[in-house]
């Protein structure tokens, strides 16, 4: 037999199981969107504190996404081919993008535009001396061009 408090807690789960089901057990496509507005509105009223239990609800909420996600193909097609792509040809893209620049913007650290396509489409790779000169260029560290996330690192 549950405690006077156990049996609180009990209740407001249940009550709060009843009215957040269809966000928190995603079945469709509608569900899923539903869910993501809430979690956007949630983003905007929750205080930037651990203390408010609007961003435990949130954590909730994403790890439903996370899941209805996981299942769906063309998100496990989607993270399947992301998985497959050279950080370097990754890291290269990203830079290219930010920094709006063209396959022929790359000559002196790579080449010609034909040697830049061929190694953004994965048919040949970059070499220790395009990743040197890209390094320079872009004030990166070569790491970058392996995947190697320094966000955590000692220094």
């Amino acid at each position: 037999m549950l405690t006077t408090e156990y049996r609180k807690v009990a209740d407001s789960f249940s009550h709060f199981s009843q009215a957040a089901h269809r966000f928190i057990h995603i079945r469709n496509k509608r569900d899923y969107q539903k869910t993501l507005d809430l979690i956007e509105e949630l983003m905007t009223e929750a205080e930037d504190s651990r203390l408010d239990p609007l961003n435990d609800l949130i954590k909730i909420l994403a790890g439903a996404v996370e899941e209805y996600e996981s299942k769906q193909d063309k998100m496990v097609q989607f993270h399947k081919e992301a998985e497959g792509i050279d950080p370097g040809v990754s890291a290269l893209r990203l830079l290219m993008e930010q920094h709006a620049l063209g396959v022929s913007g790359l000559r002196e650290e790579i080449g010609s535009k034909s040697l830049v396509s061929m190694i953004l489409s994965g048919q040949r790779s970059l070499t220790k001396e395009h990743i040197a000169k890209l390094s320079g260029r872009f004030g990166v560290s070569p790491a970058v061009f392996f995947g190697v996330d320094l966000t955590n690192r000692c220094r």
